[in-house]
């Protein structure tokens, strides 16, 4: 070996040793760190068994759900799943089809105070509060229908009761907000500036009445309840099949919030 080769020897070998201790102190740092960790996962896994954590973090749990579903007052908000249907556009018959479809099936004559009501009482069937739906307090409207009409409105009213049952929904009542109407109705509807008080009117024929869809009537006394965004989906259901049977017809009134409904049965 010459004297080059030892003087390269002589001035790497510090640095090799010193390479290979620190290799060696810091794996075994490291393993010792890892040891660290895994006790302190450990703690934190058991610390958050003990029986007062789990306890803490349900009471939590079940506050947060309350607060979420019914705002704490211990109400239980019942929701169906059913698609909401596009009522403007599927209930969309005009004004002049509707009072066309009243002229031909309706009143042969306009009644035009309430007490010529009195005298067409042959023609006219007198509603009232049932198992399927109520009467309104009516200010603009007298509580009578054509027969037609009036059968009609009963088997809207049942067939949207019937629907909740099937579903195993709560029992609710339809609301209904306006019948027929006389001249002298639609003078004073006029007069209040309510913008669906027109001239001639699918109601002064007796064929035409309106269910609201922002109030349903339930007399169940229990904790549950329903939207009444989520009773109409059940409603519009049951619209869409009567006129689609051609039963009668829709529209769907945003200022009024009801449906307008014409039956076309005499």
């Amino acid at each position: 070996m010459n004297k080059s080769t030892k003087g390269l020897i002589i001035l790497f070998t510090p640095f090799v040793l010193g390479f290979l201790l620190g290799f060696i102190l810091g794996g075994g740092f490291g393993h010792k760190d890892k040891a660290e960790k895994e006790v302190s996962v450990e703690q934190i896994i058991t610390e958050s068994a003990k029986p007062e954590a789990q306890a803490i973090n349900v009471e939590e749990t079940e506050v947060e759900l309350k607060d979420e579903s019914d705002g704490g007052d211990g109400a239980r908000e019942i929701i169906y799943y059913g698609p909401r249907l596009a009522y403007s556009r599927l209930f969309a018959d005009l004004n002049e089809k509707h009072i066309e479809v009243a002229q031909r099936v309706g009143l042969s004559s306009i009644p035009q105070t309430r007490s010529d009501v009195e005298g067409m009482k042959k023609e006219l069937v007198k509603i009232e509060d049932n198992d399927y739906y109520i009467v309104d307090e009516l200010r603009y409207s007298m509580p009578y229908l054509t027969p037609g009409a009036a059968k009609e409105l009963m088997t809207i009213a049942k067939a949207f009761s019937d629907s909740l049952k099937s579903k195993e929904l709560l029992d609710y009542k339809l609301i209904v907000s306006s019948v027929l109407r006389t001249e002298e109705d639609v003078t004073r509807l006029r007069k209040s500036r309510n913008p669906n008080a027109s001239n001639n009117s699918a109601h002064c024929y007796g064929t035409t009445f309106d269910i609201t869809y922002v109030r349903y009537h339930s007399e169940d006394e229990t904790e549950a309840f329903m939207q009444p965004y989520e009773l109409t989906k059940v409603l519009g259901e049951v619209l869409r099949d009567q006129k689609n049977a051609t039963r009668c017809l829709v529209k769907y009134e945003r200022s009024e919030h009801c449906f307008h409904i014409t039956s076309t049965i005499k």
